[in-house]
């Protein structure tokens, strides 16, 4: 990769390696739009469904930030930070260093598609711009291990990119995606050379179809509770 002021443009294809980890916070803020509001919301919906003495998973944790403001919200849980980006999980460990001896918190080299031994054990579990990276012939199978292991009651907040259900809708909002991102200073060049990195590593689902494997695993409640261009929250509970 060749650093570009203060952007990574990929060569190749796109990999959470050592230097998007550097800048990857930045990243985040600057691709993704309305990306605050997401946070935040997402973190009050999701203190609703905290059970004390529970445990609560952040699948794809990057450098620890999509867990951040839950983890100032918890007393009494274990919390498990799962990654399988190194680089990534060097970031986290930093980040959380002061709390790694307290017996609460677990950050992990592990694959989301992996069995994480936790069935009806969690009450929350979160995957933030995190299934739209595994293939999709996978992606039932992860939804599977989240639903067997949340507890009655327990929720499942999942962001993801989507795609537009038409090709003309699709043109018109990614084009005001890509004009969001050149408001945030990224260049033209810088823009494509990214997109092109990430084909075939993204892939983006649309809505109806992350609802469609919702409720196949067994979720039966299970409504959109964000949604900004071609980004959506969507939120799911196990009754």
């Amino acid at each position: 990769m060749v650093q570009s002021k203060d952007y990574i443009i990929p060569k190749g294809k796109w990999r959470f390696n050592e230097d998007v980890a550097k800048v990857f916070t930045d990243m985040l803020e600057r691709s993704i739009p309305n990306y605050e509001t997401m946070r935040q919301l997402t973190y009050l919906l999701a203190r609703n469904f905290i059970v004390n003495g529970t445990c609560i998973v952040d699948m794809g944790c990057s450098n620890g930030l999509s867990a951040e403001k839950i983890m100032s919200h918890v007393n009494d849980c274990k919390i498990f930070l799962f990654d399988k980006s190194e680089p990534m999980l060097t970031e986290c460990r930093k980040k959380y260093q002061s709390q790694l001896d307290t017996g609460h918190l677990f950050i992990e080299n592990r694959d989301a598609v992996d069995d994480w031994g936790l069935d009806n054990r969690c009450s929350l579990i979160q995957s933030i711009l995190t299934l739209q990276f595994i293939p999709k012939d996978k992606r039932e199978e992860v939804i599977n291990h989240v639903y067997n292991s949340l507890l009655p009651g327990g929720a499942f907040f999942l962001v993801e990119k989507v795609k537009c259900s038409g090709d003309a809708l699709e043109k018109v909002i990614s084009s005001e995606y890509y004009e969001m991102k050149h408001n945030h200073a990224y260049t033209k060049e810088q823009i494509a050379e990214k997109r092109k990195s990430l084909k075939g590593v993204l892939e983006p689902l649309q809505v109806w179809q992350n609802f469609s494997m919702l409720r196949k695993a067994g979720f039966t409640e299970v409504e959109t509770y964000w949604r900004y261009l071609n980004f959506v929250g969507i939120l799911a509970v196990k009754r």
